[in-house]
């Protein structure tokens, strides 16, 4: 059973939901950042536990959506 991710602040959401207005190929991209170890821009504002978890927040909603675009 995976642990239960702590309630997202509303910082954490908004910055989540601005990032996702720019566009899966923008988040994708932020998400190769992540992968490779690259500094953030857009979340150097955030503390380390923040950043993971808009990370991991992004790469849930980019997994679903991607399931989505395969089963069409």
């Amino acid at each position: 059973m995976k642990p239960k991710q702590p309630e997202l602040s509303e910082r954490v959401t908004n910055k989540i939901e601005a990032l996702c207005e720019e566009g899966c190929s923008q988040v994708n991209k932020l998400l190769v950042k992540a992968e490779n170890g690259n500094r953030i821009d857009e979340l150097s504002n955030f503390k380390s536990d923040e950043i993971n978890q808009i990370i991991d927040e992004l790469g849930q909603i980019m997994s679903t959506y991607n399931d989505e675009e395969t089963a069409i």
